[in-house]
């Protein structure tokens, strides 16, 4: 019994202790800055029982993506009610003042908005001319600023 404990003890240790620090290859580190994609949603709450349940509706957007010009084109168009959660007394609470934007961007890039640009991701006002939007790489050196231009919103 006291040769197992003694065993199982040896092999903890040289696992533990057998982590490589040579040869390991370098991973590469991303240098790509673009936004590849831009959507939009509408949320909004509903009484279930004792509780609220947040409800979603993505809206649908025409996109036009310049990665020359790093310019984003956006018409956006609310959907027609359903019979199901989206009623039309949800649809008409629809604006372009409280929707929320969120953008794909590049591999392990981040996003952050300039100026009164609006966050991505909670609820914001879209219904500025234009809105800028930098994008920084993984390698945290290459940074790219990006238009976001609504051309229209639908209902």
């Amino acid at each position: 019994m006291k040769t197992i404990k003694i065993s199982t003890t040896l092999f903890i240790l040289f696992i533990l202790s057998s982590c490589l620090t040579a040869g390991l290859e370098d991973l590469p580190v991303y240098e790509e800055a673009e936004i590849t994609n831009f959507k939009f949603e509408y949320r909004w709450a509903e009484k279930e029982g004792i509780s609220d349940v947040l409800r979603v509706k993505p809206l649908n957007t025409e996109l036009s993506i310049n990665g020359d010009k790093q310019e984003v084109r956006c018409k956006i168009i609310v959907p027609p009610a359903d019979a199901q959660r989206f009623t039309e007394t949800v649809r008409n609470n629809v604006m372009i003042d409280n929707i929320v934007g969120y953008a794909s961007i590049s591999t392990a890039a981040s996003i952050k908005p300039l100026g009164n640009a609006p966050v991505l991701g909670i609820p914001g006002d879209f219904s500025q001319q234009t809105m800028h939007y930098e994008v920084i790489a993984a390698d945290q050196k290459t940074k790219k600023t990006w238009s976001l231009i609504i051309e229209s919103f639908d209902k």
